[in-house]
C-alpha cells in the first residue's frame, strides 16, 4: 500500500512531466515589443491574419538570403511565437518574392498570395501554411498564373471551403486588366488555367480588392481608366465572380463612380446581404475626399449616383481600410490634411441605407503634432473599431499608436490614441487582426535595431492597456460563438433573419439545409469580423413550406437552429 506521502510524489512528479503552458510575453509598456523576426536582411511589407484562437499568423517579404523570400510566423494569444525564432519559410524560390497577403484557411492555418520574379517577370503564386507551422503544398508554392506579361498585387480572400479566391492585375497587350483565380484546400487552382478575366475594357485596371460573397465566389472592386487612359480619368469599378469561375454582373464590370476627376485606390467590406461596401478616395471637388458606394449581390448600385460623401472637409483625404460594422453598414478610416499643416487620423461609419452615422466629415481620432499615416483598423466585436496607424508626434521617427471609438463614434482611449510602440528607430505598415476578446494585435515593420527593418507585434486590449497575461474579457461580456434561434418561427415567405455572433474573424458559414439535408443557400461570414451580426439567409428565394436548419460554423465549433416555413 502506497504511503500518503508517496502518492503524493507519485503526483508531483507526473505533473512535472505534462506539458505547461507558455508564459505570457505580451509586454505591458510600449518601449518593448514581441519580435516576430529579427533575422538579418530587411523585412517588409507584413499582412495579419487571426488564428482563430486569440492568436495571429503574419506574413512579411524578407530579404535574409540577400533576395526577397516569403516568410510568416505563428503569435499566441498570450504573446509567443510559435514558428521558431525567425519564423517559417513559405517560398524561397530564386528572384524576388514581395507584396504578400493573407487569409485564414479556417482550419487554424493561412493561404498566403505573393508576387513573384522567379523567372523573367513577375506571377502570382500561393502557399497554405497549417497552425503548427508545417507547408502544405509544393514547395515554393502553388503557381496561380505565370502567363505572359507581368501579374502583379495579389489580394486575397476565402472561399468558405477551406481554399482560397486571388484577384490580381495582369499586363496584356500593353495594358493591366484583372484576373481572379480560385485555389482549393489541397492547393488545386479550380479555373481557367491562368486565371478568369474579370476586367479587360480599354486602359488600365488595377489595384484590385475582394470579399468573398458568401456563396463561393467573391465581389472584387478596382480602379478603371477606360474613359481616358491614365489616373486623371480613373473611376471605380466592380465584378462579382461565382464560385465555378463565372463573372455575374456586367461584362468587364458594373460603374460605382464615374465622377469628373480622379478616384482612386478603392477598399471594400461585406455588406451581410451578399453585396458589397467599398470606399475610395475621390477627386471631383479639386482635392481627395472620401466616397462610398453600396452595389447588392445582383450587381445593382444602392445609393446616390457616383456615391455618397463621407468626408469633403478642406484639405485632401486619402482612405486606407474599411471594415462591416455588423448591422449592414460600414466603419472607414483615413488620413486626412484638412488642418493644412500635417496629417491626422478621421473615421467615419455609413449605415446600410447610404448615411453617415457620426459626426460630419467624421470623427477625429487623432490630431496630434506631426503627420499620422495609413490607418488600419478592425471590428472591436461592439459595433465599434480599433485603428492603428504609424506616428510622427515623438520627432523623427514614427511610432505606433491605436485608438478605439464606439458604435455611437465615441473615442474610448486616451485623447488622440495609446502608445503601441515608441522604441527607438522607425515603426511603420501597420496591419491590425482582433484578439477575440474586444483588443487587437498589431504588427508592423520596425528598424529599432538600427540596421534592418524586422517585424514586431503587440496586443492591445478591450480598455486601451497593452499586454495582459491571458485574453481578458470586455466590459460588455465575452465575444462568444453563437446562433440564435431564427424567428419568427414559423417563417413566411423568403430569407430568413438570422442573428448570430462570431469570436474572430476566421473563417466562417452559415448555411441553410432543408429537411433532407439539401443546401438551399450558404454564405461565408467569417470576413463579417468578431462580433453580433444579423443578415438574410436565403435572400431571393421563395422556400417552400418545410422545417430548415440553420447551421453556423466556425472552425470546431457549430450551432444549429430549426425554423419551419409555411405558406
Amino acid at each position: 500500500m502506497r504511503t500518503a506521502a508517496a502518492h503524493v510524489l507519485v503526483c508531483a512528479s507526473l505533473l512535472a512531466l505534462l506539458p505547461r503552458p507558455a508564459s505570457a510575453a505580451w509586454p505591458t509598456s510600449p518601449l518593448v515589443n514581441v519580435p516576430l523576426c529579427t533575422a538579418s536582411g530587411e523585412q517588409y511589407f507584413p499582412t495579419i491574419v487571426s488564428d482563430g484562437a486569440s492568436g495571429a499568423i503574419v506574413t512579411w517579404s524578407d530579404a535574409r538570403s540577400g533576395t526577397a523570400d516569403i516568410y510568416a510566423q505563428h503569435v499566441s494569444g498570450s504573446g509567443v511565437p510559435l514558428w521558431g525564432a525567425n519564423g517559417v519559410a513559405l517560398c524561397t524560390a530564386t528572384g524576388d518574392q514581395s507584396n504578400p497577403t493573407i487569409v485564414s484557411d479556417g482550419a487554424g492555418g493561412a493561404i498566403v498570395t505573393w508576387n513573384d520574379f522567379r523567372g523573367t517577370k513577375y506571377d502570382i503564386y500561393t502557399q497554405r501554411i497549417s497552425s503548427g507551422g508545417v507547408v502544405q503544398w509544393t514547395t515554393d508554392g502553388v503557381a496561380v498564373c505565370t502567363a505572359g506579361g507581368h501579374q502583379q498585387y495579389p489580394t486575397i480572400t476565402s472561399d468558405g471551403a477551406g481554399g482560397a479566391i486571388i484577384a490580381w492585375m495582369g499586363l496584356f497587350g500593353g495594358n493591366y486588366d484583372v484576373y481572379a483565380q480560385r485555389v482549393s484546400g489541397a492547393g488545386a487552382p479550380q479555373w481557367t488555367a491562368n486565371g478568369v478575366a474579370l476586367c479587360t475594357a480599354a486602359g488600365h485596371q488595377e489595384n484590385p480588392t475582394l470579399i468573398p460573397d458568401g456563396a463561393g465566389g467573391a465581389i472584387v472592386t478596382w480602379l478603371d481608366q477606360r474613359t481616358g487612359g491614365d489616373y486623371t480619368f480613373s473611376d471605380i469599378y466592380a465584378q462579382r465572380v461565382s464560385s465555378t469561375g463565372t463573372p455575374q454582373w456586367t461584362a468587364n464590370g458594373v460603374a460605382l463612380c464615374t465622377a469628373t476627376g480622379p478616384q482612386q485606390y478603392p477598399v471594400i467590406a461585406p455588406d451581410g446581404l451578399g453585396g458589397a461596401i467599398i470606399t475610395w478616395f475621390d477627386d471631383r471637388a479639386g482635392n481627395y475626399d472620401i466616397y462610398a458606394q453600396r452595389i447588392s449581390g445582383a450587381g445593382n448600385v444602392q445609393w446616390t449616383a457616383d456615391g455618397v460623401a463621407l468626408c469633403t472637409a478642406a484639405g485632401e483625404q486619402a482612405v486606407f481600410s474599411i471594415i462591416p460594422d455588423g448591422a449592414g453598414g460600414a466603419i472607414t478610416a483615413w488620413r486626412d490634411y484638412r488642418g493644412g499643416s500635417d496629417y491626422d487620423i478621421y473615421c467615419q461609419r455609413v449605415s446600410q441605407s447610404g448615411s453617415p452615422l457620426w459626426t460630419g466629415n467624421g470623427v477625429a481620432l487623432c490630431t496630434a503634432t506631426g503627420d499620422q499615416y495609413d490607418p488600419a483598423l478592425v471590428a472591436d466585436g461592439a459595433g465599434g473599431a480599433i485603428v492603428t496607424w504609424p506616428d510622427l508626434r515623438g520627432g523623427i521617427e514614427l511610432d505606433i499608436y491605436a485608438q478605439r471609438i464606439s458604435a455611437g463614434g465615441v473615442t474610448a482611449w486616451t485623447g488622440n490614441g495609446v502608445a503601441l510602440s515608441t522604441a527607438a528607430g522607425q515603426q511603420n505598415v501597420t496591419t491590425i487582426v482582433s484578439d477575440g476578446a474586444g483588443g487587437a494585435i498589431v504588427t508592423w515593420r520596425d528598424k529599432r535595431s538600427g540596421v534592418d527593418f524586422d517585424i514586431y507585434a503587440q496586443r492591445v486590449q478591450a480598455n486601451g492597456q497593452l499586454g495582459g497575461d491571458v485574453v481578458s474579457v470586455p466590459a460588455d461580456g465575452p465575444l462568444a460563438f453563437a446562433l440564435e434561434p431564427v424567428g419568427p418561427n414559423p417563417a413566411r415567405g423568403g430569407a430568413l433573419t438570422v442573428r448570430f455572433a462570431l469570436p474572430s474573424g476566421a473563417a466562417a458559414s452559415l448555411e441553410l439545409l432543408d429537411v433532407s439535408g439539401r443546401r438551399v443557400a450558404s454564405r461565408e461570414v467569417g470576413s463579417l469580423g468578431a462580433g453580433s451580426h444579423t443578415l438574410a439567409l436565403g435572400e431571393g428565394l421563395q422556400l417552400s413550406p418545410g422545417l430548415y436548419l440553420v447551421s453556423l460554423r466556425q472552425g470546431a465549433n457549430r450551432r444549429t437552429s430549426r425554423v419551419a416555413v409555411v405558406e
